[in-house]
């Protein structure tokens, strides 16, 4: 199935369209199924199944009851997670600590109501800092370990938790993200220690808190540019990306219309306009990336001219989206070296570097910082 059509289909999904000019046989419709299920958008392929039965398109009916089934273990798991997101954090509260959900549970906040729910949960991201103090790293990483039955490995930004009596898998962050460079990376350090207090104070309707939209869009930027760095991303982490730009860009215009109006006293002064978040996202050598960004949520979800970040940039965004769509979610689909992937340490090594090699030609400042990164990695985790 050519990628434009799956393209079409998800931009029926995400409501930029309200027509789907093909007919589907039963094959049609099982690659459908199958490109969701790669890019772990079961949830939000099935509300356009919902809509292509409204314009009298219908999906076979052995395969449209298993993708229903899958729905409602999506949208039972994302209640479970929304309970478990508060529950963890009102621990951290409670036990001398700030904190605030990243990604995940709290991009649910982002989507329509109709899709929330249908978006498919992963772990949980818990960005985290002690009440007191600005030395975060150690204080976390010293409760994580004795709140859990075993030794947990820490890394540079965050360090894994078995959360007690609950079976979900926990990042507990200390620092939201990293980049490669040394010097970019001491940079955005910096740019989210000054805006962690609006982020943790950032409560919503869930029960926990969040990052503040401008915040989030540096921050699932950097994101979505580290994995993709590691092993890979799918769409729905572009998914993801798209309503949270369409989040800021309604809480700018928001903000725009009430200064304009008879007061400002109920707006967000933690709303930063297009321009400087394009000076922040520049200053952490993003801004190629962003360009890319760009171009695959105009490709794949439609998004309007007036509505991205940046202008768009053709070769580095096709780029980006062939990637995507050979790798799948996080690279799980991706067959390339397969052997030396999974073929032990040095191997798996060899693996990474090669992979970051694919890269140096789009992004070489931080293609050439990752091997020196990786060995001083392996210092400061060998020292925690």
């Amino acid at each position: 199935m050519p990628d434009s059509r799956f393209f079409d289909f998800l931009q029926l999904a995400v409501g930029q369209t309200a027509i789907f000019p093909y007919s589907l046989i039963e094959e049609d419709w099982q690659n459908l199924f199958d490109l969701c299920r790669k890019h772990a958008l079961i949830g939000i392929g099935f509300c356009a199944v919902e809509r292509l039965h409204g314009l009298g398109v219908e999906c076979p009916y052995a395969l449209k009851i298993r993708w229903m089934s899958l729905v409602i273990q999506i949208e039972r798991k994302n209640g479970y997670m929304n309970a478990a997101c508060g529950k963890v954090s009102a621990r951290f509260v409670r036990d001398g600590f700030d904190c605030c959900v990243l990604k995940g549970q709290g991009n649910l906040l982002n989507y329509p109501k109709c899709l929330a729910c249908r978006r498919q949960a992963g772990d949980i991201d818990l960005w985290v800092m002690p009440h007191c103090g600005r030395n975060s790293v150690k204080p976390v990483i010293s409760y994580v370990r004795k709140c859990s039955n075993q030794y947990q490995r820490a890394v540079w930004h965050h360090i894994d938790m078995a959360f007690p009596d609950m079976d979900i898998d926990l990042e507990i962050h200390y620092r939201p993200g990293y980049l490669r460079s040394f010097i970019r990376d001491m940079r955005m350090r910096r740019w989210f220690r000054k805006r962690s207090d609006e982020c943790m104070g950032n409560n919503t309707s869930l029960g926990f808190a969040v990052p503040t939209s401008s915040v989030n869009v540096v921050y699932q930027m950097s994101h979505i540019f580290s994995h993709v760095f590691e092993e890979g991303v799918g769409l729905r982490q572009l998914m993801d990306y798209y309503f949270v730009l369409l989040s800021w860009d309604n809480a700018r215009k928001e903000k725009c219309i009430m200064l304009h109006g008879d007061g400002d006293e109920n707006t967000d002064c933690h709303i930063l306009p297009a321009d400087e978040i394009m000076r922040v996202v520049s200053s952490l050598g993003m801004a190629k990336f962003a360009a890319a960004v760009m171009y695959v949520l105009q490709q794949v979800f439609a998004m309007p001219d007036d509505r991205l970040l940046c202008a768009p940039d053709e070769k580095r965004g096709k780029h980006l989206l062939d990637e995507i769509m050979l790798a799948g979610n996080f690279g799980q689909y991706d067959r390339r070296d397969e052997k030396m992937r999974y073929g032990g340490t040095v191997s798996h090594g060899m693996w990474k570097l090669k992979r970051v090699m694919r890269l140096l030609k789009y992004y070489p400042e931080e293609a050439l910082c990752e091997p020196f990164f990786r060995v001083w990695h392996l210092g400061w985790r060998c020292f925690h």
